[in-house]
């Protein structure tokens, strides 16, 4: 049976130290840099990720890990054997290839984002929707209980008067004697 955690798509602060094979300051770096923060729980307070953040986070620290071993190759000094100009002609297409990398690696990212962009919109219409749709129910009949509360003071009014008038007419009677009255 599926969990909470799994249907929804949320992963603990744990689990992303695990997943990330890291520390919680370089968690919070990467997080800072990526501008991907993680949610409190309302009832327990407790700090969790969506699969979605966790997955992008996981990716930029490949990502990091890569152009860092691809600095530390283009940093290494190059032995020149024979003709200095081919060892500088593979350490451009190293670096060429290396940017292209990178560059289809961030816009494979950006798709990704984007996506998961479109999704996060998409529940959050479906879900102010279905608030709304509840809400023009709530509109409806506050509507029809102020028109009857509305009625109903038009009548306690109207029996007001009609009280008064009547007071009025009875104390015009004086009674006679015998339970007979005069006007």
């Amino acid at each position: 049976m599926e969990t909470l955690q799994e249907k929804h798509g949320i992963v603990s602060a744990g689990d992303v130290r695990r997943i990330l094979n890291t520390d919680n300051s370089e968690i919070k770096d990467l997080c800072k840099q990526l501008k991907v923060y993680p949610k409190r729980d309302k009832r327990t307070g407790k700090a969790f990720f969506m699969r979605e953040d966790v997955e992008f986070l996981k990716r930029m620290k490949e990502l990091h890990a890569q152009t860092t071993q691809y600095r530390e190759i283009d940093a290494r000094p190059i032995a020149f054997t024979s003709a200095p100009s081919i060892p500088t002609v593979q350490n451009t297409q190293i670096q060429e290839n290396t940017t292209m990398l990178v560059v289809n690696e961030f816009k494979g990212l950006i798709e990704k984002m984007m996506a998961n962009q479109d999704k996060l919109i998409e529940k959050m219409q479906t879900t102010l929707e279905n608030k709304l749709d509840g809400l023009d129910e709530v509109v409806v009949e506050l509507i029809q209980v102020k028109t009857e509360n509305e009625n109903l003071r038009i009548k306690l009014n109207q029996m007001t008067k009609e009280n008064y008038e009547l007071k009025n007419s009875l104390e015009a009677f004086r009674p006679v004697g015998f339970g007979f009255f005069v006007k």
